[in-house]
């Protein structure tokens, strides 16, 4: 009844005096406004009194045209044409705009309570969609697109080391560094830090714990002060003042229950007393993971090695990053230009020198490798949401075919397009912020499972939460796809507003072809996309199962690790190093249970300490230094190799007799060995670290060959390694490996007992078995997989519901021709095969664009991938050859549907 009120013309006569009243250039709009109003009126207050209003606004602007003298505008009638703002009665343009989409409003609630069943499988459509999508948005905005929280952060770099190939390495020397902080205009500040590991006693209990040793200048370079105290101060970079520490706010809350009197309280880490002066605010984390930052009583950073007295002098050793910020007005380019010449100068100095200096945004050196993985994420959530639309738009088809009725005689007795057209999208905006709702609720608590799953290492994941970004982000969304899926029956509107023919008196019609394309669309999109995440997915899958394979080159069963770190201040001489790791070794070996116990600098696939020196080979003579051979440095026990399992090619391994009485001997890997000496037996040759142009070089014998090892992961290749007798080279740090045999994980407090047997103030810590190493050395590509696989799996059962969905649809709409073919003698075997080719023929159209999509767009993931192509034909078939299955199955219920229409009834209704 209201639909029909809704549509009732004004009187005819009215409208024509109203005509020749305006103006030519308001007669379309002010007779368009007061036709809606009129229809409004009606449908409220009934046609009687609607009529005499719109007679009353008739004559009351005609008196008012021929008072004024006919000037052509009525300013109170439609106001200035940039801003309407009044309606005859001098009722407010915008109020009425204002009344009129609450109604609209109201309207689509009462419709929607109306189709419960429909509402809810909407709801829960677009609620997972876009709880997906903002779950995965809130961690690119905590991650990506937040800026830093430091003053300035776009002024913010980081330097890094490049050799000429323009490798990057992160380390800076001492010496380098300050000729590169003398020499530069570029730079407000440079400041230099690395991350440590400190032994400390906290609650009683030995911890190992990380830390960074900071320049004094650290934390004005990055513009942040202390929350209570103060920072570091410049004097503290002089050789022989006190040490002082900043320590983060969650250590002061945690260890020292927010205590503001812990100014001046001293804390002893690596046998150090460090007074502490500050705490820093919450959330500063530079570098992560850091709880204190302790001042370096150098103008550089401490080394992690001996380095002797003046490490800022040393020019052939990096140990530590260097962050900078740029002068106000100061581009990154001018800053980088300015280090190629500094670093120009510096080889013509110092001809052993051969590297360059590269500038590097903060925000892009801390994201890293992750910007590109969440990107595609991303991307992926957004392909599900487009998915989640289309099942919503033909759910709204549907809908809208059942409404064609009430659509075609609103715009029978007058109603306009645009009218039906604003009350259809207000609709959809309806149900898409409902969905919203929904999915931000989700999204809450999608974004803390999300973070939970989260494989360590990835940056700035504790800035990961809920901001105004991410709720506008939601509702930027919801209405985004409100609007998109209310385009679906918004054109069917059109088309029947272009004068075809529409179902008026119930007459019942075979469905249109035409008017089924649109279903059909967006099931073969549907279909594409699926395609896409399920490519993504496998390609994912497949780099796991690849990655599973490789040969990590020892053997982790049964075998648990340990991290020790002894301080230096403690153990300064050699001897008393290596009698700490002798005595703690044999301790271990005496632990039931435990088959042999050795130690090592770095476990493979877990690079740990990273070094890589240049050495000489005795009897070779580079061309020029980029020539000079260069390995990863590893120091390690006599029974490392047969605890750890990777094998001995040639020669043999080291013993206890190769002490620091003994003559020097290394032991090389093969890819070191197949580098440097491929056409001859390298064992019996001698090299040294560095350069052999002193005059008693320090050179040791090579004595055996070992297999490859996988020490930055197993998606990187071997690098070269050259190994060290600990009794040879000691070190305060070492990771302890022990073969168990049973379980190893249940050796942990024995081995940590055997430590502090040792001494009972060294804290053990990173206790794991092998195989969990193994494990997380692949956590962020499981992640991705994983989250992939949730997205795939899900695009997939919404395609299967919205072929369901549409083939449903169809049976039930051409169930007359159905029957009336039965009747001429079709057999059920046809009638199920014709509804299963089309349910096929839309999904094998589907995939094929779907695979011209993915072979592009699976480009992207070339970073994510490994051992296979980005086109890797398995994954495409095992794709492809899923979603089909899935039509098939998804065809088989509307076809057996349709098998059963009885030809009898449809010959009565007939």
């Amino acid at each position: 009844m209201m639909a029909g009120r809704a549509g009732k013309k004004p009187p005819k006569l009215a409208e024509r005096l109203l005509i020749l009243t305006l103006p030519p250039e308001d007669r379309a709009a002010v007779a368009r406004d007061l036709t809606e109003l009129y229809q409004m009126r009606a449908s409220r207050m009934g046609g009687l009194r609607a009529t005499a209003w719109y007679w009353w606004q008739v004559v009351s602007f005609a008196t008012r045209q021929l008072k004024e003298g006919g000037t052509g505008r009525d300013e109170q009638l439609i106001g200035p044409r940039s801003d309407v703002t009044a309606v005859p009665g001098g009722r407010p343009y915008r109020e009425i705009l204002v009344n009129s989409t609450i109604q609209d409003i109201r309207y689509a609630v009462r419709g929607l309570a109306r189709t419960p069943g429909f509402t809810l499988v909407a709801l829960v459509t677009l609620g997972l969609g876009i709880a997906a999508s903002t779950s995965i948005f809130s961690v690119v905005n905590g991650i990506l697109l937040r800026p830093l929280p430091y003053p300035d952060s776009d002024r913010l770099v980081e330097l890094f080391r490049t050799e000429d190939d323009g490798q990057q390495r992160d380390n800076h020397s001492g010496a380098n560094y300050l000729d590169i902080k003398r020499q530069s205009r570029s730079f407000a500040g440079l400041a230099g830090h690395r991350s440590l590991r400190y032994a400390v006693v906290l609650d009683g209990t030995p911890r190992l714990i990380r830390g960074a040793s900071v320049t004094s200048d650290f934390f004005e370079v990055l513009g942040i002060r202390a929350a209570v105290g103060r920072s570091l101060s410049t004097a503290i970079d002089v050789p022989g003042s006190d040490r002082v520490i900043v320590i983060s706010y969650g250590m002061w809350r945690s260890q020292y229950g927010a205590d503001p009197s812990i100014l001046g309280q001293t804390l002893q880490a690596n046998e150090q007393s460090y007074a502490i002066v500050g705490v820093m605010p919450p959330g500063f984390a530079f570098p992560e993971d850091v709880l204190f930052w302790a001042s370096s009583p150098f103008e550089v950073p401490e080394s992690p090695v001996d380095v002797g007295d003046d490490p800022a002098s040393v020019r052939d050793l990096s140990w530590f990053s260097v962050v900078g910020r740029l002068e106000p007005g100061a581009t990154l380019d001018q800053a980088q230009a300015e280090m190629t010449l500094i670093a120009e100068r510096i080889r013509r100095e110092y001809p052993n020198v051969d590297e360059g200096t590269l500038v590097v945004p903060l925000h892009e050196s801390i994201v890293g490798d992750v910007k590109t993985s969440l990107l595609v994420l991303l991307g992926s959530v957004g392909f599900l949401l487009l998915i989640a639309c289309a099942n919503v738009a033909n759910l709204l088809l549907v809908r809208a075919s059942g409404r064609e009725r009430e659509i075609a005689v609103r715009m029978a007795i007058g109603a306009g397009r645009i009218r039906i057209l604003r009350q259809l999208v207000t609709e959809s905006l309806v149900l898409a912020l409902m969905g919203g709702a929904i999915g931000f609720s989700l999204a809450l608590r999608g974004t803390r499972a999300l973070l939970s799953l989260a494989p360590d290492g990835i940056p700035r994941v504790a800035e990961v939460g809920t901001d105004l970004r991410v709720l506008g982000f939601t509702l930027a969304t919801a209405a985004a796809t409100g609007i998109l899926f209310g385009l679906a029956p918004a054109a069917q509107v059109f088309y029947f507003g272009a004068g075809r023919s529409a179902p008026l008196a119930g007459v019942r019609q075979t469905a249109s072809r035409r008017r089924n394309r649109m279903r059909n669309a967006l099931i073969v999109g549907e279909v594409a996309v699926s395609l896409l995440l399920l490519v993504g997915a496998g390609l994912m899958v497949r780099t796991l199962v690849t990655l599973a394979a490789v040969d990590p080159g020892f053997d982790g069963d049964n075998v648990l690790t340990a991290r020790v770190w002894i301080p230096a201040a403690k153990y300064q001489e050699d001897d008393d190093i290596i009698t700490f790791y002798r005595e703690t070794l044999d301790r271990v070996n005496t632990i039931p249970g435990v088959r042999s116990a050795g130690a090592v600098l770095s476990l493979p696939v877990n690079s740990g300490i990273n070094g890589t020196f240049t050495f000489s080979i005795e009897g070779r003579v580079p061309e020029d230094d980029a020539d000079s051979p260069a390995a990863g440095f590893q120091v390690a026990s006599s029974d490392y190799l047969t605890t750890i399992g990777i094998p001995l090619l040639r020669g043999r391994w080291f013993t206890d007799a190769d002490d620091s009485q003994a003559p020097n001997v290394v032991v090389i890997n093969q890819a070191l060995a197949d580098r440097y000496w491929p056409d001859e037996d390298p064992v019996g040759k001698r090299l040294t670290w560095g350069n052999a142009e002193g005059e008693d070089p320090d050179w040791a014998t090579v004595v055996g060959i070992i297999g490859n090892t996988r020490h930055f992961g197993l998606d990187e290749p071997p690098r070269l390694e050259i190994y060290q007798p600990y009794l040879q080279g000691s070190l305060p740090y070492l990771t302890l490996v022990v073969k168990s045999e049973t379980d190893p994980i249940t050796l942990t407090a024995a081995v940590r007992r055997a430590v502090m047997a040792v001494d009972p103030a060294q804290p053990v810590s990173a206790a794991a078995t092998m195989e969990q190493v193994l494990f997380d050395s692949l956590g962020s590509r499981r992640f991705n997989m994983l989250l992939l696989v949730i997205f795939a799996v899900t695009a997939l059962v919404l395609a299967a519901v919205g072929l369901y969905g549409v083939l449903s649809y169809t049976v039930s709409q051409r169930s007359n021709e159905i029957g009336i073919r039965m009747a001429l003698g079709a057999r059920t075997g046809a009638v199920i095969g014709r509804v299963m080719q089309e349910g096929i023929g839309l999904t094998a159209l589907g995939l094929g664009i779907g695979v011209a999509g993915a072979v592009g767009l699976t480009r992207l993931m070339r970073s994510m991938i490994h051992g296979i192509s980005a086109t890797d034909p398995a994954s495409f078939a095992i794709g492809a050859t899923l979603l089909l299955l899935i039509a098939g199955l998804a065809s088989l219920v509307p076809a057996f549907k349709a098998s059963r229409v009885d030809p009898i009834q449809v010959l009565r209704t007939e």
